[in-house]
C-alpha cells in the first residue's frame, strides 16, 4: 500500500555468519526492537502474550529529534524466514515491514522500508522537514548496523526488556 503524500524510508544492511531463519527468529522478538532501534523506546504487544503473528496488534513509543509519539500497528504478514509486515493503525497511517533475503551462504541482508503520514497533520509537516527526513534515515540506518553488530557478534543486548 502507497501512502499519498507518504514518507518513504528504506534502508537495508548486510549480515553474515548468521541464517535467515536466526535473523527472522530475532526479528519476531518485536519487545526487544528498542534494544537495537534507536528512537525506539518500546514495543509491547498489546493483549499482553509474545507470539507475533498477523493480526498481532503493537503498540510503540518513539522518541526521535526530541519529540516522542506513540504508534500502534497490526501485523499484516508474517512470512519466515523472509518477510515480517504491518499496517500503522493509529498515530500514523500507511505500512511497514522488514524482509530477510539470503545474499550467500551464511549472509543475509535485512531491509526495512516504511511508508507513512505521521497523526496528527501537524506533526506530518514537521515530519515531512528535510532535518527530520534526514534524521529518520539516519536513525534507520544506524539502527540496522546496531542490529547487525549484535547478531553478528553472538553477544546480548545492552538492557531487558519485556513485552
Amino acid at each position: 500500500m502507497v501512502v499519498t503524500g507518504g514518507h518513504y524510508v528504506s534502508a537495508s544492511y548486510p549480515i553474515s555468519g548468521l541464517s535467515q531463519e536466526e535473523v527472522f527468529a530475532a526479528l519476531l522478538e518485536v519487545w526487544r526492537f528498542p534494544e537495537w532501534a534507536c528512537g525506539l523506546e518500546r514495543v509491547s504487544i498489546l493483549g499482553g502474550g509474545r507470539e507475533v503473528r498477523p493480526g498481532t496488534a503493537l503498540s510503540f513509543a518513539l522518541n526521535a529529534a526530541g519529540i516522542r509519539h506513540e504508534v500502534e500497528s497490526t501485523i499484516t504478514v508474517v512470512d519466515p524466514p523472509r518477510t515480517l509486515q504491518w499496517r500503522y493503525t493509529r498515530g500514523a497511517s500507511g505500512t511497514g515491514g522488514l524482509a530477510v533475503d539470503r545474499e550467500s551462504a551464511g549472509s543475509v541482508r535485512v531491509t526495512f522500508t516504511t511508508n507513512y503520514v505521521v497523526e496528527p497533520r501537524w506533526l506530518d509537516r514537521i515530519a515531512a522537514r528535510p532535518f527530520f527526513r534526514r534524521a529518520a534515515d539516519d536513525l534507520l540506518r544506524r539502527s540496522l548496523r546496531r542490529l547487525g553488530s549484535y547478531l553478528s557478534s553472538g553477544g546480548s543486548f545492552q538492557r531487558s526488556s519485556s513485552p
